[in-house]
């Protein structure tokens, strides 16, 4: 007699991404305990797999509790993985081909970090430790690749900024790996002339370092990479993950366009770029949960879960609060204001929202990576088709007191 399996599960698996296995065939699955169901594959996080019956009902399964050979099963299955809580739309239907990514013959090197297990895409090399799951080193290459199409279909001057080169993210599971990539980051900084020393590597779940323009250039590497800890249980197995990873990623993506855009007097792309970290987390995966966090420990005003950024912001705009394109160039990222999240969103939602101004705003990054500065209130203005800071101000604010902003 077939017996369901149970039908609770907590669910606590790989943080919102649930890989999909594509055309499988129904099989009977059976427990430690010898209890039976028959039903195919749906999808898979990293603690849980769902199967639907044959009367349609989905059911989900601790994967802890499955026989050897349905974790083999699961283990070598094709897979497909989008973070769960998205809303859907382009991130979930970009084109991508997985069956076209490879290993690197002989591992893929870093310099003296080699890495057996990794997986090559158009635009990413995901590498980690050699007991790194395929279906999880496969999970981060599709979720980057799609993050990445999804970016550059709103900014396609992301793709000549690639340009055949590709942004290394690494997976390390435990404090010795961290270890291993901080040491070797430190004499990389100390042998270079374009990257300072990042003393973050080996604390951080999440981190970012800097290549040496001249080897990332010889290796077709972008100049910036990411690292992401697995074994913390705030990287791996909570659900916030693919928020942050997305989250950082994103400024990954935009920093190769911008490049090493310095400042233009007091005016820096710092909170710009932020702001754009937080809404594409915001469309990938229906809400912001990246934490917030300011100098000092100041106070938040509702901008700290991310739940209600733009009712936050219509309270400010209401109490009097007004934005202002000049101040927002100024502000630093380290030292932003909440009102300055809020309306940095803001600013992104307004921009997404017509078609001539993200193509403005894309040639604007653009110019900014030529140029190697930002622009200034008066450029940013005639970039988005305002003649004004003024006019884009008044149009700014307009937009976020409507309807459209929620």
């Amino acid at each position: 007699m077939k017996i369901a399996l149970p039908k609770i599960i907590a669910l606590a698996g790989l943080i919102a991404t649930c890989p999909v296995l594509h055309g499988q065939e129904s099989r009977t699955w059976t427990d430690l305990k010898g209890r039976k169901l028959e039903g195919t594959f749906v999808k898979q996080d990293d603690t849980t797999v769902w199967v639907r019956r044959s009367d349609g009902k989905e059911l989900p399964i601790v994967k802890k509790t499955l026989s050897k050979a349905d974790l083999e099963h699961l283990e070598e299955a094709p897979v497909s993985a989008t973070p769960a809580a998205a809303k859907g739309g382009r991130f979930n239907s970009v084109a991508i081909d997985p069956a076209a990514w490879k290993a690197r013959p002989g591992g893929f090197k870093l310099q003296s970090l080699v890495y057996p297990t990794n997986l090559e895409t158009e635009h990413f090399i995901i590498a980690a430790s050699p007991k790194t799951r395929p279906a999880l080193l496969l999970a981060y290459a599709e979720a980057a690749e799609r993050l990445w199409e999804d970016i550059a279909t709103d900014i396609p001057q992301i793709a000549e900024a690639f340009d055949g080169r590709r942004l290394v993210v690494l997976l390390t599971d435990g404090e010795s790996e961290a270890k291993k990539v901080a040491s070797w980051h430190l004499k990389h900084a100390q042998d270079s002339r374009t990257v300072s020393p990042n003393h973050n590597l080996d604390t951080y779940i999440i981190a970012g370092f800097s290549l040496d323009e001249d080897y990332a250039e010889e290796v077709g590497l972008t100049g910036y990479g990411r690292m992401f800890r697995l074994d913390s249980k705030d990287a791996e197995h909570m659900r916030k993950t693919w928020p942050q990873r997305v989250h950082f990623l994103t400024d990954d993506i935009l920093r190769q366009l911008v490049g090493s855009a310095k400042n233009n007097g007091d005016y820096s792309l710092s909170m710009l770029r932020l702001s754009m970290s937080y809404h594409r987390e915001e469309l990938v995966c229906g809400k912001i949960e990246s934490e917030v966090s300011f100098g000092g420990g100041s106070e938040v005003e509702g901008f700290k879960n991310g739940r209600n950024w733009a009712g936050a912001t219509k309270k400010l705009l209401k109490a009097g609060a007004s934005p202002d394109i000049e101040s927002f160039l100024e502000s630093s990222a380290t030292k932003a204001q909440p009102r300055d999240l809020g309306f940095g969103l803001g600013l992104m939602h307004f921009i997404q929202s017509d078609p001539a101004r993200l193509a403005g705003f894309g040639k604007l990054l653009a110019a900014a990576g030529e140029d190697e500065e930002c622009p200034d209130p008066e450029a940013f203005a005639k970039g988005l088709g305002f003649g004004s800071p003024a006019e884009l101000n008044a149009a700014w604010r307009d937009y976020m007191v409507s309807d459209a902003f929620e």
